[in-house]
């Protein structure tokens, strides 16, 4: 199994940094497509805990990404757990994309808020878009 664990600050590049490193390390595990996947929903699962889980200076986001034969899983935790998480439709003005598109790509997502909000959600490792 490979697995990859990182922390952020709750920088707006957190993002960015988090999609970079998750996808430079998963590469020779995974194809083309399924990575393009992962590499969207790491931005989004990111972003929106940086968005609307109601963090303060100091707070840390962490993405664990692993995959085995059978799934890939990505992990976003974040220490709130009094965010919102539930999808809504896309706007015109931008917004509401990111558990949408998690809804499309993914074959089962969900919530766990014992100790902070872990958004995760699992993708088949042989496909993709």
């Amino acid at each position: 199994m490979e697995e990859v664990e990182l922390s952020y600050g709750s920088a707006p590049t957190a993002a960015t940094q988090a999609r970079t490193e998750v996808t430079e390390r998963l590469a020779a595990s995974l194809g083309a497509s399924v990575l393009e996947d992962v590499r969207l929903l790491v931005t989004e699962l990111i972003t929106n805990a940086l968005r609307h889980g109601k963090l303060t200076p100091g707070d840390r986001v962490s993405v664990k990404a692993s995959v085995d034969e059978d799934v890939v899983r990505i992990e976003v935790r974040d220490p709130g757990n009094d965010g919102d998480v539930a999808p809504r439709e896309p706007g015109a003005r931008g917004g509401g994309y990111g558990l949408y598109l998690v809804e499309q790509l993914a074959k089962r997502w969900g919530v766990d808020r014992r100790d902070g909000t872990v958004v995760w959600c699992e993708l088949a490792p042989g496909t993709g878009r």
